[in-house]
């Protein structure tokens, strides 16, 4: 039996290394193109990496609830835009509370922003779970996307608090990156490369244009994903974690032995919403500019996409979903790929020519406007042939933990699991006996 297993995970892991290679090589080689035909290379290049910093740190906090819980949060992207619409104001707007303080300075009052930010994205998770842990799966689903959708409309219309005041004309709901502009402004974050080092080896290598600020991004980024991905394993590797993934997979059973299951959805959605909020900060320090309408849902679907591909429950599978599926959309914008990557379906076309001719269609597919149906298309397959993802969960073994619990604990685990398997057994032929009934009708 265990010689069956262990060739059935082996099987498993080359089928999931072989589709790995097939999703992979034709994204690296989009990639790549895209790549070598940038005038300025350096800057696409670091655009991607920060990209996939600050969607890992969002496609961790959405996987914390799905994988780990079961919990199909669809309004993850208010979290995202609590984050970075409460850190950019206070920074750049209020000030506050350092208005009112002098000699404190820009990196102090940020930090003190991103924090205030993080706590109010954790409050606004409670106060949403809290009357929407208890629902069932497609209930809480339905109401978390809801939720964030007030978030949005909220922060788009609500001119008095959440509109900055535009540089020149009226005020608009577009957020500029005054963080950005305020510490490209310390020396020497206002230095390039080839400036502050004085090297001709960055201005050979096409690395003469990059900032200073733009490299301590990057170091910043990389520690907070190396951060959250640490902490989100300890969660998953711990007795609390292996309790998430039980209530993930059976949470009548879990709630039979005496533990409170809304009370740990609840702590895990509060979580994730600080993990958001953090990850909203990421992207308002990212892009230069940002408003409402770049938080719709379509960000969170993008979320799903990463850790559906990747592997649910899985950290590691998460980055490497994100990776992916991110080189691929920075890829697709570029304006060389458009233009020589294409299929034209038109009058000229063989064999379908005729066709398009009557129809009087003149269509160019490229990456770039197909890219919805691609990754869509890619998603299908993944939920049918491969729904553990290109790297799946490690299964635990249970047998391991039991031996730790006393004789009467283990009798309670029994006659629970034993009592949860006889209400399915129930069910079943409930449902045969209605089916019959139907039948016969």
């Amino acid at each position: 039996m265990a010689r069956i297993i262990r060739k059935t995970r082996i099987n498993d892991k080359f089928r999931s290394f072989i589709v790995g290679v097939a999703l992979a090589v034709p994204i690296l080689y989009l990639y790549a193109y895209a790549f070598l035909a940038q005038t300025n290379k350096s800057i696409f290049l670091i655009g991607t990496i920060l990209a996939i910093l600050v969607f890992f740190v969002g496609a961790l906090s959405l996987d914390l609830e799905v994988g780990s819980v079961g919990l199909p949060n669809f309004g993850k992207v208010g979290f995202f835009a609590l984050g970075a619409y409460i850190s950019t104001l206070l920074y750049s707007v209020y000030r506050w509370p350092f208005y009112y303080i002098p000699g404190i300075g820009p990196i102090a009052q940020f930090i003190f922003s991103c924090l205030v930010a993080i706590i109010f994205s954790a409050l606004v998770g409670y106060l949403v779970s809290v009357p929407t842990v208890k629902l069932r799966a497609d209930y809480f689903a339905i109401m978390t996307i809801a939720g964030g959708e007030i978030i949005r409309l909220l922060l788009q219309y609500e001119r008095r608090w959440f509109w900055a005041p535009a540089p020149v004309g009226p005020p608009t709901q577009v957020i500029s990156n005054r963080v950005k502009v305020e510490f490209t402004g310390l020396y020497p974050f206002n230095q390039t490369l080839a400036d502050f080092f004085g090297f001709t080896f960055f201005e050979d290598h096409n690395l003469g244009s990059i900032f200073i600020w733009q490299v301590v991004l990057i170091v910043i980024f990389v520690l907070i994903s190396i951060l959250v991905y640490w902490f989100v394993e300890q969660i998953r590797k711990s007795p609390y974690g292996r309790t998430l993934r039980a209530i993930r997979e059976d949470d009548i059973t879990v709630t039979s032995v005496g533990k409170d299951v809304s009370r740990f959805r609840w702590q895990v959605t509060t979580l994730a919403a600080c993990i958001a909020g953090l990850a909203g900060i990421m992207y308002a320090m990212t892009f230069s500019a940002f408003e409402a309408g770049d938080f719709r849902p379509f960000l969170t679907f993008d979320l799903y996409i990463f850790i559906i591909i990747g592997g649910l429950g899985n950290s590691r599978g998460a980055f490497a979903g994100t990776a992916l599926v991110q080189m691929f959309l920075r890829a697709a914008q570029v304006q060389e790929v458009k233009e020589n990557i294409f299929l034209y379906l038109g009058k000229e076309s063989p064999l379908i020519g005729p066709l398009f001719d009557f129809l009087q269609l003149d269509v160019y597919i490229n990456p770039d406007n197909m890219r919805l149906v691609i990754l869509g298309i890619i998603l299908i397959l993944f939920l049918l042939f491969m729904p553990s993802g290109l790297i799946p969960e490690p299964k635990t073994d249970n047998e391991k933990y039991l031996q730790y619990l006393t004789p009467e604990e283990r009798l309670s685990s029994d006659k629970a699991v034993a009592t949860r398997q006889s209400l399915t057994e129930r069910e079943r032929i409930d449902e045969e006996d209605v089916t019959e009934l139907n039948s016969n009708i």
